[in-house]
């Protein structure tokens, strides 16, 4: 059934403008840990090269969590959440990282899915702009970067429009590659940019007429940026599989704030982003004050009803879904049962 309904939605979707503390106590037997052995795991991102803030899948992968949880993962790179979506939806991966546009989108319209974790529960991100534009009413006839109509950046870059009063009808919506946001900014093919801090960074030595215009935590509140989504199928076949997956992804983000291990962490980070590792680094340390890695369950409620009703808003969709409807934390809360809460931590 959602391989069936998943066609029609990708359509919709094309046609439409991605250390920590000391745990609280140990697993309690309701908690008892699904066990995996060589078992082959497909996994969807969405970012190709990834910033830093996708990295916890990488540092699973080099530092060796997923081989310790028995898995042989493969990680599939996409040009969006849309596109990591979509494999998800068809039965290509058995987890997809997207942001929470596509996903809710797709929710709202019927589809068998579910949010069970996150990489990066907040949004990060700046509204980057050329240097011709000096206020946001510069903005009209410009040409508006983004990587996919529905994604992350579109929407994003709509609720700036809509901040400031500009339709989207008087500007130009061009897409662009996840690694060329920042090439075809400075190139001039575009004149803005949804940007995340190692990217603000990179183009600050590159052309400091670029600038800021709008950080996004100004523009947007209680908003998740991405979930880990798998299929209500998935869920119900590959319960094991599934479990051990995010109990590697939690275990790679608890290990992003150890701090013992900074020099291996920012050689992975270097090693997949590509880019320069002082920027690496000085991002890392802002990422990791800002709490951008989840330790806990990942999900917030309202992040994920003030995403869905943000999107209604702008007529991306036309019911908000419940909360249940989209987020399915039982894994999650059974890893965190497992490996223990961390405390005074939000998500």
């Amino acid at each position: 059934m959602l391989r069936r309904f998943s066609s029609g939605l990708l359509l919709v979707l094309l046609g439409a403008a991605c250390g920590g503390s000391t745990p609280a106590s140990p697993a309690s037997p309701a908690a008892q840990k699904a066990v995996c052995t060589n078992q082959s795991v497909k996994l969807a991102v969405p970012v190709t090269p990834p910033n830093v803030v996708h990295i916890p899948p990488y540092v699973a992968q080099d530092m060796g969590i997923f081989k310790d949880e028995g898995l042989t993962v493969e990680i599939t790179r996409f040009e969006g959440g849309v596109a990591a979506f979509r494999a998800m939806a068809s039965g290509s991966v058995d987890l997809a990282g997207t942001s929470a546009e596509p996903f809710i989108t797709a929710v709202s319209q019927g589809a068998e899915v579910k949010g069970i974790y996150s990489y990066a529960p907040n949004v990060d991100v700046a509204f980057v702009v050329s240097a011709n534009i000096k206020s946001p009413q510069d903005l009209k006839g410009k040409n508006i970067g983004i990587q996919e109509p529905g994604g992350f950046a579109d929407v994003m870059s709509k609720l700036v429009l809509k901040k400031y009063g500009i339709s989207p009808a008087d500007v130009k919506f061009v897409t662009t590659t996840t690694a060329g946001r920042v090439t075809e900014l400075v190139a001039g093919h575009v004149d803005t940019g949804v940007l995340h801090i190692d990217q603000v960074k990179t183009l600050a030595g590159k052309n400091p007429g670029i600038h800021t215009l709008a950080n996004m935590t100004d523009v947007v509140s209680d908003y998740q940026y991405s979930l880990w989504a798998a299929s209500n199928d998935g869920l119900k076949n590959n319960a094991a599989k599934l479990e051990c997956l995010v109990r590697a992804l939690v275990r790679a983000d608890r290990m992003l704030y150890d701090t013992s291990k900074r020099q291996q962490l920012l050689d992975v980070m270097v090693k997949y982003t590509k880019e320069d590792p002082q920027v690496v680094a000085d991002t890392y340390d802002e990422l990791v004050k800002l709490k951008a890695w989840p330790q806990n369950e990942g999900i917030p409620k309202a992040n994920m009803e003030g995403t869905a009703r943000s999107l209604k808003d702008g007529k991306q969709i036309q019911t908000v879904p419940a909360f249940d409807q989209m987020v399915d934390l039982s894994l999650a809360r059974k890893v965190v049962q497992q490996l223990g809460a961390v405390k005074n931590f939000p998500y």
